[in-house]
């Protein structure tokens, strides 16, 4: 083991991230890879200067992955979120100055078939 690191299950390491391990722990012990990922994830932020700011933004993730019915679905509603954060109000491409690009509109259109009169 490397100076500053700290083994918190199955081999899984703060320091080193490495997806295979991740992986398996995940499909061989769901309740192990929730409690590992928890325990890295506060380790982290307790580490960090904005820790309180983190600590709000971590609870936001969580609450949508809980309202999530699906992965797919968390990955949306976060992906939204981000994107939120970066061009809505207030949002840091305002704060830096820029100019942020627009989310493209579209039509909506039913993909049903529409009948034939």
């Amino acid at each position: 083991m490397r100076q500053n690191e700290v083994v918190l299950m199955s081999g899984i390491s703060k320091r080193t991230f490495v997806f295979d391990e991740w992986k398996k722990l995940a499909e061989t012990n769901p309740k192990a890879f929730e409690f590992t990922r928890r325990r890295m994830i506060d380790s982290l932020i307790a580490e960090a200067k904005a820790s309180d700011r983190l600590k709000r933004l971590q609870w936001r993730i969580d609450v949508e992955r809980q309202r999530s019915s699906t992965p797919i679905s968390a990955c949306v509603r976060l992906s939204n979120m981000m994107l939120d954060f970066l061009y809505g109000n207030g949002g840091l491409a305002k704060t830096l100055g820029g100019t942020p690009q627009l989310k493209p509109s579209a039509e909506i259109i039913s993909l049903k078939k529409r009948r034939q009169d």
